[in-house]
């Protein structure tokens, strides 16, 4: 299998109304543990796969993002501008304490027809 999807996340600027929503539609039940704040995270697959709702980044009204999980994130956003993508956000690390471990380093970057796509290096 090549980079799996490891993470899905949907904002919006009422985050506690997209919660209910995805808790009424879909039984998905934020996991205190894996939560920071406002933004609800939820393991989807034997933790290999989680989903989170939360508020919406300053630059969009709503989000629906998913997350690669790669090997090295710099020579993969090298690959993509390389082939038309381009980043969008700095690479970043998670808070010490946050507890998703997988979602430890991320980034994001838009493909060549402007969908926001994120990456999340894997965990050594």
């Amino acid at each position: 299998m090549g980079a799996p999807v490891v993470h899905v996340e949907v904002r919006g600027l009422d985050s506690e109304r997209l919660r209910t929503f995805y808790r009424d539609m879909f039984g998905w039940e934020p996991d205190p543990a894996l939560s920071i704040g406002d933004y609800a995270v939820l393991p989807l697959d034997d933790a290999t796969l989680t989903a989170a709702t939360g508020p919406v980044p300053q630059w969009s009204t709503q989000s629906c993002t998913f997350f690669i999980q790669v090997d090295d994130i710099d020579a993969t956003l090298a690959r993509i501008e390389r082939a038309g993508g381009q980043a969008v956000m700095p690479k970043q690390e998670s808070p010490p304490d946050f507890p998703a471990k997988h979602l430890r380093v991320f980034t994001k970057f838009v493909d060549p027809a402007g969908n926001v796509v994120g990456l999340v290096e894997r965990p050594p």
